[in-house]
């Protein structure tokens, strides 16, 4: 039996990361503050036959020789509480984790894992104002022992990840109000070198989460989408319909939604092609990398290009000018 790793959170995040630890040598326990939650999630690790230690409550975390908040599905407030209350209930000498990598605490570490992350091994270490060097290190290496890989995030502002992702999402959304077509801007994408579209990227992480990373008048359909329940793959409809739990469908209906959405925003719409679409995505990628590598969030091209493989899906190439690099 490893060590025991407490994982505070029920959500699929929370559940990738548990498996992970497990390659890695660690025995991780699953805590659920919320008994419905626990309930409902109990359920679904039974009929996937995935073995999971799951606790209702939030665990005994001095007895951990990891704790790690990982409540994607709460509010910030809340889960800056649990965080806190981790700091306050671990011995020092215990790295404690979160995988957002805002607003750190004291000596929390972020640690924040790419999704769909059975497709992307990024992992972005974040150090807290006095999280421990060995401590860092030592996750590092935990990274590694998990086949992720590892890049260090800056304190206090968004990483690359982070921003990479937000002008990605930001523009693909401006393009749907524009007339794009989902699933043909997916098509462009995996055909440019994507391993998977951003939409269907989209569904498989969850649009709860994944939308969360634009503000709310920046994703007027997204934001739609979630108020009615078009949840993504475990919803079984999000972007693409996924009957039986299978593969991808094209939905139809998502197409009148966008559409009506132009329509109450008086944005007009027209056809768009393959080529046209993915010109403005990359101008898009492109003004984005040009800005980190000015105010230092990136320090090289080649480390934009990392972030881009390992955490976008992206191995194309950016073809961004080297005298910016």
């Amino acid at each position: 039996m490893g060590a025991r790793a407490l994982i505070l959170g029920a959500g699929p995040g929370a559940v990738g990361l548990a498996q992970l630890l497990m390659r890695a040598g660690y025995a991780p326990e699953l805590c659920e503050p919320d008994p419905d939650a626990a309930r409902r999630l109990g359920d679904l690790l039974a009929r996937a036959g995935v073995d999971l230690p799951l606790v209702t409550g939030t665990g005994d975390p001095e007895a951990a020789a990891l704790a790690i908040e990982a409540m994607e599905e709460e509010a910030g407030a809340t889960r800056q509480a649990h965080l806190q209350a981790l700091l306050h209930r671990c011995d020092p000498a215990v790295p404690v984790l979160s995988t957002s990598l805002s607003h750190l605490p004291a000596r929390a570490i972020g640690f924040r894992l790419a999704a769909p992350m059975q497709l992307r091994p990024l992992v972005e270490i974040a150090a807290g104002p006095i999280a421990p060097a060995d401590q860092i290190g030592a996750l590092f290496a935990l990274a590694r022992a998990m086949e992720r890989r590892p890049v260090a995030a800056p304190v206090g502002r968004p990483s690359i990840a982070s921003r990479l992702s937000a002008r990605l999402a930001g523009t693909a959304e401006q393009l749907l109000m524009q007339g794009a077509i989902p699933h043909e801007l997916d098509e462009a994408m995996v055909a440019r070198g994507w391993d998977l579209g951003l939409f269907e990227a989209q569904d498989l992480i969850g649009l709860a989460a994944s939308a969360a990373i634009l503000p709310q008048s920046a994703r007027p359909i997204s934001s739609r989408m979630v108020a009615e329940g078009r949840l993504g793959k475990t919803a079984g409809v999000g972007w693409y319909r996924y009957p039986g739990g299978g593969g991808a469908v094209i939905d139809p209906l998502i197409e009148d939604l966008i559409r009506e959405e132009a329509w109450f925003a008086e944005v007009p719409q027209r056809r768009w092609s393959g080529p046209e679409m993915l010109a403005h995505l990359l101008d898009a990628l492109r003004r984005e990398v040009s800005e980190m590598l000015a105010d230092g969030t990136a320090a090289s091209l080649a480390e934009v290009q990392t972030v881009c493989a390992a955490g976008l899906g992206f191995s194309g190439g950016l073809e961004v000018d080297p005298a910016e690099g």
